[in-house]
C-alpha cells in the first residue's frame, strides 16, 4: 500500500464496539465514542455490532423531553458513566457540541407512550 491508496473495509452501515456493561438487541448505545442501535444482546466485555446507518426507528424518550416532527434528539455523553445505556438526563435537544451529539431526527411527534419516530443520525 502506498499513501493515498484506498480499498473497501465494510459498507459502514455498522462499527463493532467493547461494552462495559449488559445491553439488549436494539438498545441505544454509546461505546468507544460510537452511538448506534445494538444488533445483539451483550454482557461487559463483550464485541458487538451498532448500527449507525440513518435508518427510522422509533425511539422511546423521557417523559419530560417534548419531541415534535422536525426536532433532533441529542444525548449528553458526559452523562453517561458506568453503562453504555444512556441514562434519561443524557436525552436533550441543546446545541450540538462535542459532548452533545445527534442522536435522531423526529419524522413525528411524540405520542402518549413516549415514542417518537425519526432518523437516526449517530455516528456522524
Amino acid at each position: 500500500m502506498s499513501v493515498g491508496d484506498t480499498y473497501g473495509e465494510s459498507d459502514g452501515k455498522s462499527v463493532t464496539v467493547a461494552l462495559i456493561s449488559t445491553i439488549e438487541a436494539n438498545d441505544v448505545v454509546y461505546a468507544n465514542g460510537w452511538l448506534g442501535i445494538s444488533v445483539a444482546d451483550g454482557n461487559s466485555g463483550d464485541r458487538v455490532a451498532l448500527t449507525i446507518a440513518r435508518t427510522e426507528y422509533q425511539f422511546v424518550v423521557p417523559s419530560g423531553l417534548s419531541v415534535s416532527n422536525g426536532d433532533i434528539v441529542r444525548l449528553d455523553t458526559t452523562a453517561i458513566s458506568a453503562t453504555n445505556i444512556p441514562p434519561d438526563n443524557a436525552y436533550n435537544k441543546n446545541a450540538l457540541s462535542a459532548t452533545n451529539i445527534n442522536l435522531f431526527k423526529a419524522t413525528a411527534d411524540k405520542d402518549a407512550n413516549n415514542v417518537v419516530t425519526g432518523i437516526l443520525l449517530a455516528g456522524l
